[in-house]
């Protein structure tokens, strides 16, 4: 078993992947500064927001995470046994179709139990490197870094955007809801330069 994540290992890890996504956005120094300035809160809201997603959905995460790391298929088995919610085989089948693991109804509970350990245990590699256990104040968390970093660079992204907005509202630059930051500048530019050449012709 991989050993689990605290704080600094979590926040490195996530602005590591978030700086090479950006590798060719315009302001490197600029991500870099908001990334490792907002850092703290998006993990905090990430959090906050598995913390209350349902007993179900955390014991799917769980059963994926430790079960990718067991050395063969009865192993997984185990590990899915062992959660009080997989005695039932009507639980079983909807972890199967969670998974996306096609399961007769009329399969007996071993059958299916096989099926789900055999999928969890050919895709172990997928698994173990999808999700990370996080430990806080004692509480042990199935995160997802992908979606953390996501969360990051929209955030980034929409800040970037309003920044943008602004500056255009205050030279009166007409844009959509549909521009990105990125256009909104390049309308700023071509704004910039137009009055340049106005002003040069004057």
């Amino acid at each position: 078993m991989e050993s689990r994540y605290y704080k600094d290992d979590l926040k490195n890890m996530i602005l590591d992947m978030a700086h090479k996504e950006l590798e060719n956005y315009i302001s490197q120094k600029g991500a870099q500064k908001y990334f490792e300035g907002n850092i703290d809160k998006i993990i905090n809201n990430y959090i906050k927001k598995i913390s209350k997603e349902s007993t179900v959905n955390r014991t799917y995460l769980k059963v994926l995470k430790y079960g990718a790391y067991q050395e063969n298929i009865a192993s997984v088995g185990k590990i899915i046994r062992s959660q009080e919610m997989f005695k039932s085989k009507g639980e079983l089948i909807k972890f199967a179709n969670y998974l996306g693991v096609q399961v007769n109804r009329k399969y007996s509970y071993n059958q299916v139990l096989k099926t789900v350990s055999k999928h969890i245990y050919n895709n172990r590699k997928s698994y173990s490197k999808k999700y990370v256990l996080y430990s806080r104040n004692s509480q042990e968390y199935v995160i997802e870094p992908d979606k953390i970093k996501g969360d990051l660079i929209e955030s980034y992204k929409s800040k970037t955007r309003e920044d943008m907005r602004s500056i255009a509202k205050l030279l009166d630059i007409d844009v959509i809801d549909e521009d990105s930051a990125e256009d909104i500048r390049k309308k700023v530019i071509n704004y910039i330069i137009k009055e340049k050449v106005i002003k040069k012709n004057h």
